[in-house]
């Protein structure tokens, strides 16, 4: 096993550590401003890296492209404090599904920054504590809540002792 340093006459370096499981490396680049600035690849262990307002590498412009191909069970955490556009942070499965899961008396929340408009589920290891809201406090539109089916039908079932209640409006 050994490690090897390699310096290029155009400022390129190669680093390798073939000594131990426990071997570490840290890199610095303070002048280098392309996309590849600092590339590394670890066949064993994990990389972290901090890059420009970033966690993880990315292009310059701060854009993170993060693939994980590794084996069934990879995960994958992402924080994007900049982007402001619909697709900021978008996920894609092309070969499998997506779930998203929190922890019992947590909240699971998809919507708006003033949460006036969301969707919610909260889990509870407590079954009356449980429950799944669909909430638009602002909307004055005749669909600003919308259940629509297309091709099928909708159904909408409740416990035996318990009520299903349309109330208010035109029903």
């Amino acid at each position: 096993k050994t490690s090897t340093l390699t310096m290029a006459t155009a400022g390129d370096v190669a680093l390798t550590a073939n000594t131990a499981v426990s071997d570490n490396i840290t890199i610095t680049n303070t002048q280098g401003t392309g996309d590849d600035a600092i590339a590394l690849i670890s066949t064993d262990g994990g990389v972290a890296i901090t890059g420009n307002k970033s966690t993880l590498t990315m292009a310059t412009a701060g854009d993170v492209a993060l693939r994980a191909n590794t084996a069934v069970s990879d995960n994958i955490t992402i924080t994007n404090t900049q982007g402001t556009g619909d697709d900021a942070i978008a996920l894609t499965s092309t070969a499998g599904g997506i779930t998203m899961k929190v922890a019992d008396g947590k909240n699971l929340t998809m919507g708006n920054a003033g949460q006036d408009a969301y969707f919610k589920v909260a889990a509870s290891s407590t079954a009356g504590n449980e429950d799944l809201r669909i909430v638009n406090t602002n909307g004055t539109d005749e669909a600003a809540i919308a259940i629509t089916s297309t091709a099928g039908g909708v159904d909408i079932d409740a416990a035996a002792t318990k009520d299903v209640n349309i109330a208010g409006g035109q029903v």
